[in-house]
């Protein structure tokens, strides 16, 4: 059986046959100890609000990767090309691997790093950070450094009982809140530069 599914997407074991899948789309992911296997709300609250935005040829960034679930549905959507940044070096191999099983490789480049280990001047179209919420506003500025006037950040990690002060966080660092997702105890956002 699929390690996790719903109505957008199917996440199987690599040694499950993709006929669980019964036509929707699927990911394959080799969890290998890592965050990232699809059960978690944060990732299903990212993956709903992903499915709104995504389109063919656009660029994206997906900080603090784990086992690149998020990057490889954006990629398999019709994603150009996705830079995957995480600081654990086993979770940038899952991820490179998880890209691979699902005929994505040729598209991701996984950085075993920081955010700012990328040059300034690489700006993206969908910036995706589903973290905890300290790491996420720590992150803000780096995460605004490399969008564009037109990009869409999605967030989750952020508890919903504190939803409303991360949209006051957001909205001091200058971005503009468009929606939000709650599931259960977790709330993610979407988001974009507020041009002010």
């Amino acid at each position: 059986m699929p390690a996790w599914t719903d109505q957008r997407l199917v996440i199987l074991l690599p040694h499950e046959d993709p006929a669980f899948a019964h036509g929707k789309p699927y990911v394959v992911i080799e969890p290998g100890n890592k965050f990232g296997t699809g059960a978690h709300p944060t990732t299903r609250i990212c993956l709903a609000i992903l499915e709104g935005v995504l389109f063919t040829d656009q660029t994206i960034l997906d900080v603090g990767t784990g086992t690149g679930i998020l990057g490889i549905y954006a990629a398999k959507v019709g994603g150009k090309n996705v830079v995957a940044v995480d600081q654990d070096l086993k979770a940038c191999k899952v991820c490179q691997q998880n890209f691979v099983k699902n005929s994505q490789g040729e598209k991701v480049r996984v950085i075993n790093g920081r955010i700012d280990a990328l040059s300034q001047l690489k700006l993206f179209d969908i910036v995706i950070a589903n973290l905890e919420s300290d790491t996420l506003i720590s992150l803000l500025p780096a995460l605004k450094a490399h969008m564009k006037p037109s990009s869409l950040v999605v967030m989750s990690g952020v508890l919903a009982t504190s939803k409303e002060h991360f949209v006051r966080v957001l909205e001091a660092s200058s971005l503009r809140v468009i929606s939000s997702v709650t599931e259960g105890e977790w709330a993610g956002f979407l988001a974009t530069p507020s041009h002010r």
